[in-house]
């Protein structure tokens, strides 16, 4: 069962806030943040299953207890190259961390005069099963794209007794970075949203759903061809490496004459990730070390 099924059933816990929280009338479904009402039932809403993204980022440092609002700083404003911006004014992203723990973004875009403002509740489960709003990021994105750092603010709702106040930082602000990468995935130029059909409704209904009945999937159109000479990292001949893996990354042809020397591809574009150099001859085995 997802996040937002538990919220429609009334599985909600109050994470008692002292401060930006305020339960609205409607329910736990709705909360009022800074004067603005931010309902998870909204039938407006873009579903989004995020798997992809989470399984890409979760190769991050661990989510409880090594995330700090620095690393948050980085990869919102720093890391992704496609603006972090919703597609969309209302969205529901959701995904599973690990395969086992259920995460939801309530992501809502607001329209400023120099570029948008970006409002995303982050929404986890309490050991007793139940959907609890765990705290809210925000940021602003300028009309280039770029998040000033000066703009990202962050609040935790929870004070769970199991969890230590770093560690709700950690994962709140791990979940900021998530919705950064979630969102600049879809901005990149080979990457679109596939609607999944539910299986419940006939084919000559479908047409009929409005958004928050249907689920979308992140899919990657197509993978350019960025080496096409055979050599790759620091121009080596890659039929004379062994074989690596490479990670998903942001490949970024904004500036200058664009991908392939076509202006019209002066974009970003999400490689994911994928092995080069010649099976033949082995296979390198990485090693990591966390500083």
């Amino acid at each position: 069962m997802n996040l937002r099924t538990l919220i429609k059933k009334g599985r909600v816990v109050d994470p008692r806030s002292l401060q930006s929280y305020v339960e609205h009338p409607d329910g736990p479904r709705a909360i009022t943040l800074d004067g603005i009402v931010l309902d998870a039932m909204d039938r407006s809403r873009i579903l989004v299953n995020i798997q992809s993204v989470i399984d890409d980022v979760y190769a991050m440092p661990t989510v409880a207890g090594e995330w700090s609002v620095a690393a948050l700083l980085e990869e919102i404003t720093t890391t992704p190259k496609a603006p972090p911006v919703p597609p969309y004014k209302l969205m529901w992203l959701e995904g599973r961390v690990a395969g086992e723990t259920p995460v939801a973004l309530m992501v809502e875009r607001f329209d400023v005069p120099d570029g948008f403002r970006v409002a995303c509740l982050v929404w986890g489960t309490t050991n007793t099963a139940n959907a609890v709003c765990i705290g809210c990021v925000g940021y602003s994105v300028d009309k280039e794209g770029r998040v000033p750092r000066d703009s990202v603010v962050y609040d935790r709702f929870t004070h769970r007794e199991d969890y230590a106040v770093t560690e709700e930082i950690a994962v709140l602000t791990w979940n900021g970075a998530l919705v950064a990468h979630s969102l600049a995935r879809m901005n990149c130029r080979n990457v679109v949203l596939h609607a999944i059909a539910s299986p419940k409704v006939s084919r000559r209904h479908q047409r009929d759903l409005v958004p928050a009945t249907v689920w979308h999937e992140i899919r990657i159109t197509s993978v350019p061809q960025i080496r096409t000479t055979g050599r790759g990292v620091l121009g080596r001949d890659e039929s004379k490496m062994r074989r690596f893996w490479v990670r998903g990354h942001y490949a970024d042809y904004r500036n200058g004459v664009g991908l392939f020397g076509n202006p019209k591809l002066r974009c970003v574009f999400w490689i994911p990730e994928h092995q080069r150099g010649n099976a033949e001859l082995g296979d390198v085995i990485p090693e990591y070390m966390l500083a």
